[in-house]
């Protein structure tokens, strides 16, 4: 005889912070949440470390941008674009732009830089809080939709990526917080289409800098960028 597969109201795959987050949300309001990422850990290097002006907001309104902000992260106000100069010898200034323009509706005109595993574990200490946690490291091998349940329709598939235990389980509704590099999304063919990665090039330092180099601190309706 078959085993009764565990149900859920969503299942969410990635525990990044949008994953995280929508898991969050659900907790609070006393949804029936699986939640699983592949890695061992919480993001241990930076990646996505810029939190925009209205998602601060959102935050804030969660009661979360507290224990956001205990963590001293850098307020980025204005932002300065430098090119290679036209004869090849440096480079120039090619403009600025503030990082919360005028037209965005925020109380926090700034762009919040802190690590994101930082922000994850935020946000995994208010899962915790409400009762729920995020499972690693599993990872989702399918998903189907049999007909067999109709108020459970989705069958998922699970793996422990080190002990190889599986698990089956069925759900209202799937999510893929999973990124780029989404199963979910190659599964229903939904294309991500973006420019040619070697368009815009981009490099990401951590340290103290000391320099006499343009625009390192900028003026911005008295608030200076840190």
């Amino acid at each position: 005889m078959s085993t009764p597969m565990d149900k859920y109201d969503v299942m969410i795959i990635g525990a990044g912070p949008a994953g995280l987050l929508f898991s969050v949300c659900l907790a609070r309001w006393g949804y029936n949440v699986k939640h699983i990422d592949n890695r061992p850990e919480p993001t241990p290097t930076g990646r996505a470390d810029g939190i925009q002006p209205r998602s601060l907001d959102i935050l804030r309104n969660m009661n979360l941008k507290r224990q956001i902000m205990a963590h001293e992260p850098a307020k980025v106000y204005e932002v300065a674009f430098w090119d290679p100069s036209q004869g090849g010898n440096g480079i120039q200034r090619t403009g600025t732009w503030p990082s919360c323009p005028k037209f965005i509706d925020s109380r926090h005109p700034f762009t919040t830089l802190l690590h994101q595993g930082l922000v994850e574990r935020v946000l995994i200490g208010d899962l915790q809080r409400n009762g729920a946690d995020v499972q690693r490291p599993w990872t989702i091998t399918g998903f189907k939709n049999n007909g067999k349940d109709q108020e459970y329709p989705i069958e998922v598939s699970l793996r422990h990526v080190n002990t190889k235990q599986e698990e089956i389980v069925r759900a209202k509704y799937l999510f893929s917080g999973e990124g780029a590099r989404s199963f979910v999304r190659e599964q229903v063919g939904v294309k991500i289409h973006h420019m040619d990665p070697i368009a815009h090039v981009w490099g990401v330092m951590d340290g103290v800098v000391r320099t006499d180099f343009p625009d390192i601190k900028v003026v911005n309706e008295n608030l200076f960028s840190e």
